[in-house]
């Protein structure tokens, strides 16, 4: 089911981004397109959260193909269940903030649950990147030698991507949607545009199908 999973997050959230790519090229000819409004605020905004999806559940399937118990007492199905639902919790602030934020645009609570599901994403992120870490540092003797280890390092790229782009979209609303950087283009193409397309790339990649289609599960032989 991970494998599953795994290509309805990346469909789901390279969908989303077309959407408000769209919607961003349709309020370039007419700013005053509510509908467009709406549709490039919850396309960019929940688009990563179901790319970052994908990615924990990559790792989870590393871990079961490991059998490494280094992310301990965090196993393969808790990890995945765990940043599954923080990602829920960042889609249920963005989604529920994004929409009151441009119905209501001259209020600011939308963008105030925008700004704490982006937040939550950033720990969530970091947090994933501890772990990720851990990992590595247990396994890299082992992982020299296999070619999994360009998983892990792809895995590390794509969520330094996934972290940038939040840390940048928390800046880039805390003065809301008429703040100072919300109209830097360039800003936004080098922090937000180019790591998300980045990530989607590398995580094109890392699609586990093709890393962990054999069942066999290795055993570590990790240090004390």
């Amino acid at each position: 089911w991970r494998f599953y999973g795994y290509a309805i997050g990346m469909v789901g959230g390279l969908l989303l981004e077309l959407v408000g790519y769209v919607a961003k090229v349709q309020l370039s000819y007419n700013q005053s397109n509510k509908n467009a409004y709406i549709m490039f605020i919850i396309g960019l905004t929940l688009g990563p959260t179901f790319l970052s999806s994908s990615l924990y559940l990559g790792i989870s399937a590393l871990q079961r193909w490991y059998q490494t118990t280094c992310f301990s007492p965090v196993g393969p199905k808790l990890f995945a269940t765990l940043f599954i639902l923080g990602d829920f919790i960042c889609l249920a602030f963005i989604g529920v903030g994004g929409s009151l934020a441009a119905i209501y645009s001259d209020q600011p609570i939308g963008v105030n649950l925008m700004i704490v599901g982006l937040a939550t994403q950033v720990l969530f992120t970091a947090i994933f990147c501890i772990l990720l870490s851990i990992f590595y540092r247990s396994t890299r003797r082992t992982l020299a030698a296999d070619p999994k280890r360009w998983f892990v390092l792809g895995a590390a790229i794509a969520s330094a991507c996934l972290f940038l782009r939040s840390c940048w979209r928390v800046a880039e609303l805390s003065d809301g949607f008429n703040g100072p950087l919300a109209s830097k283009e360039g800003i936004f193409i080098a922090l937000d545009s180019i790591p998300i397309t980045g990530m989607s790339i590398i995580l094109t990649f890392l699609q586990p199908q093709f890393w962990f289609s054999n069942q066999r599960k290795i055993d570590l032989d990790l240090p004390e």
